[in-house]
Order: structure tokens, then C-alpha cells, then sequence
């Protein structure tokens, strides 16, 4: 429960920070607002090249993740298990810095096709998104719930 309202709060307070509406306290009794310089417990990051957690998806420990735009990186292997709903297994890294980029790069790839085979590892356009096989698969399209594909991102 104090996982969940600790994520909840540090959505809020990542959302406003840069609109200057959120104030964090310092060691002293000065307060501090956002758009000054954070004091060294607020970590900013770029999240740049990561892409959003997909649920039906298993993450390796040390993979990171966009989720309530805050990076957060598996501590261990996880499946089906957001940051927000699972503090055992995910680190919140710090609060995303936007604007955030992060297109795939879609040259040359094939688009998806009912009835290919795809080894793991393939690499296919589908909906304008690139997307790369977790496993052997056939037929399942990519974003269906089987844990097949994984999405790189927007071409």
C-alpha cells in the first residue's frame, strides 16, 4: 500500500515540477521550489531511447522501463508486473525530462504478415511501430497478449 501511494506521489510531484507548482523541502527551513535548481534527492533523467512497460511482457533484471513518465529499471526478472503495482521488483531511476525521443529507426525492416514465421529476435512493422520477437512465433500479431512481441517504438 505505501509503495503505491509513494508512486502516486512521485507522479504528481514529477508532473508539476516543471511547471514550478511543486515545493521540496531542504535541510534548511527554506523551501524550495521546482523550477529553482532540485535538491539532490529530486533525480531528473532523460528517458530517451527507453520505451513504455507493455504488460504481458517479461523484462530481465536491468532493463528499463517508462512508466507514469518516470524510468524505472528491473531488479530482478519480471513478468506482467508493473513498476507501480510491484516495488519488490522494480527501482524507480528518477522522473523523465521531457520532451522525451525515443523513434525506432524502421529502415529496411519487413512489415508483419499472418502466416510468416518469426525466429526470436525478428524484427517486423506493425501499426507504424517497430517490434521485435521475444520467441519462435507465427500468427500472433504483434501487441497481442502472448507475450510474443515486444514494441521498440513509433516509426
Amino acid at each position: 500500500m505505501y509503495s503505491k501511494l509513494i508512486t502516486v506521489a512521485l507522479t504528481f510531484a514529477c508532473a508539476l515540477a516543471p511547471a514550478g507548482a511543486v515545493i521540496f523541502p531542504r535541510d534548511s527551513n527554506k523551501p524550495h521550489m521546482a523550477r529553482d535548481p532540485p535538491p539532490s534527492t529530486a533525480a531528473q533523467v532523460s528517458c530517451n531511447g527507453y520505451q513504455p512497460w507493455q504488460a504481458n511482457l517479461a523484462y530481465n533484471g536491468s532493463s528499463s522501463v517508462i512508466y507514469n513518465n518516470q524510468l524505472w529499471t528491473a531488479k530482478q526478472w519480471s513478468y506482467n508486473n508493473g513498476p507501480e503495482s510491484s516495488a519488490a521488483e522494480w527501482t524507480q531511476v528518477g522522473c523523465c525530462i521531457e520532451p522525451i525521443s525515443n523513434k525506432a529507426n524502421c529502415t529496411s525492416i519487413p512489415y508483419w504478415t499472418s502466416g510468416t514465421a518469426y525466429s526470436g529476435g525478428a524484427k517486423a512493422i506493425y501499426n507504424s511501430h517497430l517490434w521485435i520477437s521475444t520467441q519462435w512465433t507465427q500468427n500472433n500479431k504483434p501487441g497481442d497478449t502472448s507475450g510474443t512481441w515486444k514494441d521498440l517504438g513509433a516509426c
